[in-house]
């Protein structure tokens, strides 16, 4: 399934260091309930980073998951 990502959307990732779950499923392409799959799954690499009281993931560890796991 591939999801289209409005451009707005990539623009701002590009400069976004941090994620919630809703822009990092964004990031990675995949759907919330996908990424929130991913993070039940893979919770030992997928960590979130507490800022503020919200938890956030960083561009730096998605991007290295999504390397880690490319089919």
């Amino acid at each position: 399934m591939q999801i289209s990502i409005p451009e707005r959307v990539i623009a701002r990732a590009i400069q976004q260091q941090y994620f919630n779950k809703t822009e990092a499923a964004n990031f990675c392409g995949v759907s919330k309930s996908t990424f929130r799959n991913w993070v039940l799954n893979h919770s030992d690499e997928l960590i979130p980073t507490s800022v503020d009281g919200q938890l956030l993931y960083s561009r730096e560890m998605l991007t290295d998951f999504m390397k880690e796991h490319e089919l």
